[in-house]
């Protein structure tokens, strides 16, 4: 058995602009760094072995205090890496909507569905995410470890998880930034213990907590 700790990226300075990401390599804010450093000591008593993150900026940093800590290495996993927006990387949601003839309704009403141009469609993003979860568990089974990530990968896996079919994607709710998802992994099937949490980040919780994104 082993314990998986899946936490999302803290603010970024992609947040703070709006719009869409993706592979955009955006840093932490200076309340993303507090958040990461907020939940890195939220952990600090967990039997983490093992730091896996996403290569963009944003998630290395998060998971930096988390290893630093331990005195562990990070493991840069691109399975993990945030859905790829192709042309709408950087736009805004209106942009997008307007320039893209209704895709931003689509991606907020039947997210699955969602192609976006130069990209990934979601299903992609989603067999992706899945099985880079699946293969991280069996290649660390009997370690617990940490994956820091983003948004939309959190929220194919939380899909996976809750045993829910893709076109339900959308009635997931998006993790707040930083915050934790916990899972039990035991003889290949995977527990939710708790999931998104962000209490612990108080007044420096961002995301769908709060009105800042």
């Amino acid at each position: 058995m082993s314990y998986i700790y899946i936490v999302r990226h803290g603010q970024s300075l992609g947040n703070l602009k709006g719009g869409f990401a993706g592979h955009t390599d955006y840093p932490l804010s200076d309340l993303g760094h507090k958040q990461a450093r907020i939940t890195a000591d939220f952990l600090k008593d967990e039997h983490i072995e093992t730091v896996i993150s996403s290569p963009l900026s944003r998630a290395m940093q998060t998971a930096a205090p988390i290893a630093g800590d331990r005195n562990l290495e990070i493991v840069p996993e691109k399975g993990f890496m945030e859905m790829n927006f192709g042309e709408w990387e950087g736009m805004a949601i209106e942009e997008v909507e307007e320039k893209y003839n209704g895709a931003f309704t689509v991606w907020k009403t039947q997210m699955y569905k969602t192609v976006c141009p130069g990209g990934e469609s979601t299903i992609d993003c989603y067999n992706r995410a899945v099985n880079a979860l699946i293969e991280t568990a069996k290649k660390y089974d009997g370690h617990d470890i940490c994956i820091t990530s983003h948004g939309a990968v959190i929220k194919c896996i939380c899909c996976y998880l809750h045993k829910m079919p893709i076109e339900k994607l959308q009635d997931i709710r998006w993790a707040d930034n930083a915050s934790v998802t916990k899972l039990e992994y035991k003889n290949g099937a995977f527990e939710i213990v708790y999931e998104s949490k962000s209490d612990h980040m108080g007044e420096f919780v961002t995301g769908v907590s709060k009105t800042i994104r």
